[in-house]
């Protein structure tokens, strides 16, 4: 039982943020330095304003001398020092959540190593670039100069890079909060997507109604047959129009319709069965009619072959609709 609990990644993810806020307050406790010096520097303004490249790193030189000398300078070196762990922190969950609800075969471990790594380039970068506007416009040129040919598998591949660039970003800027946040928020809705399977089954109207798709046996033993026999190759022609069944007993309407079908139809195939909520449901077929067949007399046909049950028969295809 104990190692089931332990195994559930809701779990795993819980308890990850609840030690990690746990570490983060016991460090601010044990030294109220720490939260000084982090508000410090969030509310640190730049002294002077580097118009152009050029100065900036003119200045960057005349100040090279000053952080070698305070390289231990606890104003400068702590919210470093936590940005990079924290944003590692951070997104260490976030990574664990791509190995766990990734689709296996298009899982690369490079990837993930990427998710672990890129927030705390960012953040060192935004320390870098941090109350310098030259610096942050000389940046933006290297990094368009470099060409990265990287193709993502997936679009969700994106929303993982997205998400842990803010992560780095926030953390880069003292938004501590935000980041941890960020973090929780993301992969409590990721892993609840990748739990429900959202999204896997495309929704069905009826009208202004949304219904849900029963599914059916499509194996080859089924016992009810799911499409026409063709044995001529003339009759190979494309289906051309879509028939709805409207019924209270789908079962029993499909057998009726099929028996209908057969003697009627050139071909046909059976769609889905759509259920609606007060329990009728409708039943889709795709077929294509002999030519000799008329649609209004076909319908009421269909109709006719299981009337206690069959409330309403419709026929559409490209230039008419016809109802029974």
């Amino acid at each position: 039982m104990l190692e089931k609990i332990t195994n559930n990644i809701m779990f795993r993810l819980a308890a990850y943020y609840v030690a990690i806020i746990t570490i983060v307050f016991g460090l601010f406790n044990l030294f109220p330095q720490i939260p000084y010096y982090l508000a410090q520097e969030r509310g640190h303004q730049a002294r002077a304003d580097v118009s152009d490249l050029g100065a900036a790193i003119s200045a960057t030189a005349e100040a090279r001398v000053d952080g070698l000398e305070g390289l231990l300078d606890p104003g400068t070196s702590i919210p470093v020092l936590m940005a990079l762990i924290l944003a590692f922190a951070f997104t260490l969950p976030v990574a664990w959540v791509y190995r766990w609800t990734h689709n296996k075969k298009k899982y690369a471990q490079t990837f993930a190593h990427t998710l672990l790594v890129l927030p705390i380039a960012i953040a060192g970068v935004v320390f870098l670039v941090k109350g310098s506007l030259a610096l942050a416009f000389s940046l933006a040129g290297i990094v368009a100069a470099v060409r990265f040919r990287t193709t993502l598998n997936e679009p969700m591949d994106g929303v993982f890079v997205f998400i842990v660039a803010g992560i780095g970003l926030a953390a880069g800027v003292q938004l501590l909060n935000v980041a941890f946040i960020a973090s929780v928020f993301f992969n409590a809705v990721a892993v609840a997507v990748w739990y429900t399977d959202f999204g896997a089954r495309p929704a069905v109207m009826i009208g202004c109604n949304v219904c849900t798709i029963d599914a059916k046996d499509d194996s080859p033993g089924s016992s009810v047959q799911r499409m026409s026999h063709v044995d001529n190759p003339e009759d190979l022609k494309p289906l051309n129009s879509h028939l709805l069944i409207h019924t209270a007993n789908p079962e029993r309407s499909e057998q009726t319709t099929i028996q209908v079908l057969e003697a009627h139809g050139r071909r046909w195939k059976l769609g889905q069965t759509v259920t609606k909520k007060d329990g009728s449901a409708v039943l889709e077929f795709d077929i294509r009619l002999k030519k000799s067949e008329v649609s209004t007399e076909f319908l009421e046909e269909v109709k006719k072959s299981d009337a206690l049950h069959i409330t309403k028969v419709e026929l559409k295809n490209h230039n008419k609709q016809l109802k029974a």
